[in-house]
């Protein structure tokens, strides 16, 4: 038993929704502190964002995801979402088994766009930002994935984590 943790009672501004594979925990914990936020909601589920779209999961589980997302958004009064997806997901290995990798990673990214518009359809004052997350030689690195605009490079986020 643990005690004499530090526990604030004011919730988190801001929301993570990734998928559950612990590998990219530590990763997006730390890119959410980067880009200013200190404490963060979390909704983690195998395949993360691709349960708040039609496309990327069947209506019960996207009745169910969309519902806690909006739960949370208004009870807890979020300002900011932050979607991530990842490279080499198992979840879309699965449930798309029969498309190519980069294949999969692009379907992922149109699955972050329609994710941020499921959110902002509800909530157009939330700012939802879309990352996509690559790990390689020990390292994860975030790509921003921003609505087109002229001459903006993406973002680019690297954490020390394995």
């Amino acid at each position: 038993m643990t005690k004499g943790l530090p526990f604030d009672e004011t919730h988190p501004k801001a929301l993570a929704v990734y998928c559950s594979d612990g590998r990219f925990t530590r990763a997006v914990e730390a890119l959410l502190k980067a880009i200013g936020h200190q404490r963060l909601d979390t909704m983690t589920l195998p395949g993360g964002p691709a349960l708040l779209c039609t496309s990327g999961a069947n209506l019960s589980e996207v009745d169910t995801f969309t519902r806690a997302a909006h739960f949370l958004i208004d009870g807890h009064g979020i300002t900011d979402v932050v979607l991530v997806a990842h490279q080499g997901c198992g979840y879309y290995r699965n449930r798309f088994s029969r498309i190519a990798a980069p294949q999969i990673e692009k379907l992922q990214l149109e699955h972050l766009t329609a994710a941020s518009k499921v959110l902002q359809r509800r909530h157009p004052e939330l700012t939802v930002r879309r990352f996509y997350a690559r790990a390689a030689d020990g390292m994860v690195s975030f790509t921003e994935h921003a609505d087109p605009a002229p001459a903006q490079p993406a973002n680019k986020f690297q954490n020390v984590t394995r």
